[in-house]
């Protein structure tokens, strides 16, 4: 049994909420190992400090290097949309405690990307795996830059970063030891999904990066441009339009 797995069955939140860690010395995404398995399970996670092919939204790369990043995957059973529709603000909210946890100070930019001085430390790609009939699932993705050194986020110059990187080592100018930050995700992760919902809420908007920001929403081919004003508790974005007050379930910000 790994160290890491040992330490899920020696804690009582960890070994009621996780089956197991499956953890890869490389792999081409986390997620995609996790969408891949024949038998899934609630709670089952992937890990690995080699990712070599990650991706988030809109398919845009998301960078690894050995033993410098975290890519986790959380398997989750739900049963209805509005279910999993809060899942990417429960991941939110674990990262933004885990660093605090560290002494950094973090905001989250909705619905799940986790800005440090504006600066993106953390990304989360949630994906579901439906099937009709059948037992349905949601893959969490997690990356968090741990030990980058701002030549690291250079390596790759066909790579344009939509918001610029930072790292918890940049941060900190230490570095850190990754299994500690793994093992604070997993508990944070477990005890943010068990927790009250309005609390979780709450403690999302206190931290909300977007807040009365005139931003712009990219909602698939459409544009909507207006003031971030709220977040409710099945996770939308309250929008303020010049013609109205919009709900927005899903969707990008691409300028804040």
């Amino acid at each position: 049994m790994s160290k890491i797995n040992k330490l899920i069955s020696g804690d009582q939140v960890l070994s009621e909420f996780y089956e197991h860690l499956i953890e890869l010395e490389v792999v081409d995404s986390t997620n995609n190992f996790a969408k891949n398995l024949y038998e899934k399970k609630n709670g089952i996670c992937i890990y690995s400090a080699n990712q070599k092919f990650g991706y988030g939204r809109n398919n845009r790369k998301w960078i690894s290097h050995k033993n410098k990043s975290i890519a986790l995957s959380i398997i989750l059973k739900y049963k209805s949309n509005e279910e999993s529709s809060v899942i990417p603000l429960i991941s939110a909210v674990a990262i933004r405690k885990t660093l605090y946890e560290f002494d950094i100070d973090s905001k989250i930019k909705w619905p799940n990307d986790i800005l440090v001085n504006s600066k993106k430390i953390s990304g989360i790609l949630c994906e579901l795996d439906y099937h009709a009939d059948s037992e349905n699932f949601i893959i969490v993705g997690i990356g968090i830059n741990v030990n980058f050194e701002s030549d690291d986020f250079k390596d790759n110059p066909e790579i344009k970063y939509n918001i610029e990187p930072t790292s918890m080592n940049l941060i900190l100018n230490k570095t850190i030891n990754i299994d500690d930050v793994l093992v604070k995700i997993l508990k944070n992760f477990a005890t943010s999904f068990k927790s009250n919902r309005s609390d979780l809420i709450s403690y999302y908007k206190k931290n909300w990066f977007d807040k009365d920001k005139n931003i712009q929403v990219q909602l698939g081919n459409n544009l909507i441009k207006g003031t971030a004003i709220d977040i409710k508790e099945n996770g939308s974005l309250i929008l303020r339009t010049k013609s109205e007050t919009k709900e927005v379930m899903s969707g990008e910000i691409i300028s804040s």
